[in-house]
């Protein structure tokens, strides 16, 4: 069974939490989101126009949130800013604020990337 929305927003969140991700974690997200079989740019959009806006402020606070964020909050966050995609106050707002929201999530998220492509080039060398 392919993963859900509310799967993707919550491993996406991981890349906001105040801590370290190893290689492990980026994998997992990864997982995560070739489960969902979205397309890259789709995901690409939730990273920035669902999950960031709701999370970017962990990385600018002293002590932010480290060990996971309430998935009923997360997933009622992510579901306004969702609704809220359509707007184009929102998605101008976030290319506006798309640095301070991902500057400490951008590598992540990169690392993510990278480990998404390997799944994906995976799967096809096996479809052969």
């Amino acid at each position: 069974m392919g993963a859900s929305r509310e799967d993707v927003w919550l491993a996406l969140s991981e890349l906001w939490l105040d801590n370290q991700l190893d290689q492990n974690d980026h994998r997992h997200i990864a997982r995560v989101l070739y489960a969902s079989a979205l397309p890259l740019a789709e995901l690409q959009a939730i990273y920035l126009e669902e999950v960031a806006p709701l999370l970017w402020g962990n990385h600018w606070v002293t002590a932010g949130v480290w060990s996971g964020f309430d998935p009923t909050w997360l997933g009622a966050g992510c579901r306004v800013n969702q609704a809220r995609r359509a707007s184009r106050w929102h998605r101008w707002r976030c290319r506006l604020l798309r640095k301070p929201m991902t500057y400490a999530a951008e590598p992540e998220w990169r690392q993510v990337l990278l480990c998404l492509q390997e799944l994906q080039g995976s799967a096809q060398s096996t479809r052969r």
